[in-house]
């Protein structure tokens, strides 16, 4: 039934599909040049299928140009508006320093992100998480990110959930608590 809504919807109106299309474009080009800003190293991501339980895969080998990038692992797109509004990066393998000018900034519908158990490599946490008004999930566990949280994090008034921890963190302090 949803789907004849939208064929109805982009046959009686054109203008429609072609803004949905450049929207979800223009999200899928920052996601291939996200993606282009990291190697690949399963190490980056070792603790999840031993310790955290979690399944660890490259999840952005199905990022391939040209393809519908909502139907690419871990993307959810609201399709009634045209946005990218959850991307689930956890246990992907990613490994670099993460730039704070980063593409995924150019998705400003995001509202739930997680990057958790890769390694950005001691990168300090960008204050452009600020940029992400709709967010209401941002899971950074375990990512290697070091450095002060920007107060600008406070404008952001639909998070509901942030996870800075570390497990590295987590296991030092039972070592000296205990």
């Amino acid at each position: 039934m949803v789907s004849y809504l939208f064929l109805s919807l982009f046959l009686f109106f054109p203008h429609l599909y072609a803004s949905f299309s450049s929207s979800v474009s223009h999200s899928c080009s920052s996601l291939i040049q996200f993606n282009n800003s990291f190697s690949i190293a399963k190490d980056a991501s070792f603790l999840c299928n031993g310790i955290a339980g979690l399944k660890s895969y490259p999840k952005t080998n199905s990022w391939k140009k040209g393809k519908d990038c909502c139907l690419w692992d871990e993307v959810t797109c609201d399709h009634l508006n045209a946005h990218m509004i959850a991307l689930d990066l956890s246990c992907s393998w990613l490994y670099g320093n993460f730039p704070s000018n980063t593409t995924l900034f150019l998705l400003p519908h995001l509202q739930k992100l997680n990057l958790a158990h890769n390694d950005f490599n001691l990168s300090k946490i960008p204050s452009e998480f600020d940029q992400f008004t709709s967010l209401f999930y941002l899971n950074l566990f375990n990512t290697g990110f070091v450095g002060e949280v920007s107060s600008q994090v406070s404008h952001l008034s639909k998070l509901v959930s942030l996870d800075l921890s570390s497990l590295t963190n987590m296991l030092w302090r039972e070592l000296f608590t205990t």
